[in-house]
């Protein structure tokens, strides 16, 4: 939590308990951390959803709350893999560097234990003090091996133990950038991808095409059959998504119903020919309740695709996607349009 919301922490505590009381939420630690976000309202997605199932008058169960725990707060585990693993390695080193320091130390011991002996030998000196001489020798460079041995296992076992670290920051960071419910990325991945996918474009001088799309009577889908059934549906269409996208494009949440698909070096053309391939895999998919094996008939997507201009920032690129999507929307639903179409109906109506 920052300074400045420090004074506000205990209003928050004391709105997230009133909320679970009058919703008849139990008081267990997982129940609080979600209304407490809720409370703050830091996290507007988390708080849309909770709305729209207390207006549906569906419960926000034990369930509900896990479910939206891994949903939305997985920058949290990200936070805590990333200081266990600060502190892991911290310890590690610790380890390491007392060895070598004990290592060094024994080194030192050898080179005056050799400088004594040879000091303590001459030309009258016996067989015994000679055997005397190379005993102690002997003895410290063991000593010497023994720690520089040790230090090796060591070292081999801290290098498998750094790659088990990396490969959960790994896990962790692409699980932070994950969507939950449809397992493509999440608004916080779109954000940093279409930045860079922007910079690159700018920088080479190659086209980028962005395609927002969303699902046609979504909430109608959603107060008919259930939310259960709206998070099938939401995973349809990623799933379409996915599999209907050429390589290297990016495909996010990007909000509730919203799907968004970043296309480098595509041109607009390209782009529509893809989402159009897309919308048509996701309307032939009949969706069948499982439980009943009841038709819950088909599902339409509406997309609007904008082409990146010289010098443009992500924020405008976005609003001219978000435009063309409108204007698919206001045509009837269920197609694609570009700035092509857009700029095309409005030379018509203006003849």
């Amino acid at each position: 939590m920052q300074a400045e919301d420090v004074e506000f922490a205990t209003e928050w505590s004391d709105r997230a308990l009133k909320l679970m009381a009058d919703h008849g939420i139990p008081p267990c630690p997982d129940n609080y951390s979600v209304w407490f976000r809720y409370a703050s309202g830091r996290l507007p997605e988390l708080n849309k959803e909770i709305d729209e199932r207390i207006e549906n008058n569906e419960p926000v169960d034990l369930d509900t709350t896990a479910s939206l725990q891994k949903r939305y707060f997985a920058e949290d585990k990200l936070t805590d893999v990333t200081l266990n693993t600060g502190n892991k390695l911290n310890t590690e080193v610790d380890q390491i560097l007392k060895i070598i320091e004990e290592t060094v130390g024994n080194s030192t011991a050898l080179g005056t234990t050799v400088r004594e002996a040879s000091e303590g030998l001459t030309s009258q000196s016996s067989a015994s003090d000679v055997r005397k001489a190379v005993e102690a020798i002997v003895s410290a460079s063991r000593k010497m091996e023994e720690r520089s041995t040790e230090l090796e296992e060591h070292l081999q076992a801290t290098k498998k133990e750094l790659n088990e670290l990396q490969q959960n920051l790994e896990k962790a960071h692409s699980e932070a950038r994950t969507d939950g419910l449809t397992g493509v990325n999440n608004r916080k991945a779109f954000d940093e991808a279409l930045a860079r996918e922007i910079a690159a474009a700018q920088q080479g001088g190659a086209p980028l095409c962005l395609a927002i799309g969303d699902i046609d009577h979504f909430k109608k889908f959603n107060d008919t059959f259930g939310h259960r059934t709206g998070d099938q549906v939401l995973r349809l269409v990623a799933s379409c998504l996915k599999s209907g996208v050429m390589a290297g494009h990016f495909v996010a949440r990007y909000g509730g119903e919203e799907f968004a698909v970043i296309m480098p070096a595509t041109e607009v053309l390209s782009a529509e020919t893809i989402a159009n391939k897309v919308r048509e895999t996701v309307q032939a998919r009949e969706l069948v309740k499982r439980s009943t094996g009841e038709s819950l008939g088909r599902v339409t997507m509406s997309m609007g695709i904008a082409l990146l201009q010289p010098g443009e920032t992500g924020a405008s690129l976005i609003e001219r996607a978000d435009a063309c999507l409108y204007e698919a929307k206001h045509a009837g639903r269920n197609r694609v349009i570009t700035e092509l179409h857009a700029a095309d109906s409005l030379q018509a109506q203006a003849s």
